[in-house]
């Protein structure tokens, strides 16, 4: 009759610590890093020729600090400067629109920008 007592017991224990231990999803609890986005390019005459205001959002996601690559339809790629403008959308680049209709890219296009971390100097264009 003891060791019926005991089980009970014993199983009692196991249970608890059962609920100790966390959920395999709870331990693989990491975040998604974003890397890159997809933007609308809106024109702004009032942003120099080698530059790009963004919000500070979206630089805080994608790890802005200093320079941004924006690659547009897979044709053209744009190392450009980045200025961080709290007043932006989050979901829209400021470019210069002189230096985007020399490339023919319209305004409202859309492009994929992210954090550049290559070696090409700032307003270097690449055609692909």
């Amino acid at each position: 009759m003891e060791s019926s007592r005991r089980e009970p017991a014993g199983r009692e224990r196991v249970s608890r610590l059962v609920d100790i231990i966390p959920p395999a999803s709870a331990l693989k609890e990491t975040r998604k890093v974003l890397r890159e986005k997809r933007v609308r390019i809106k024109y702004d005459p009032s942003v120099k020729p080698d530059s790009a205001k963004l919000s500070g959002d979206l630089a805080r996601a994608l790890g802005i600090v200093d320079r941004v690559e924006l690659v547009v339809a897979g044709r053209a790629k744009f190392v450009l400067n980045a200025i961080v403008d709290e007043e932006v959308e989050a979901d829209r680049v400021h470019v210069n629109p002189d230096v985007m209709r020399e490339e023919g890219v319209s305004d409202n296009s859309i492009a994929t920008i992210r954090a550049y971390s290559g070696s090409l100097r700032v307003g270097t264009i690449t055609r692909m």
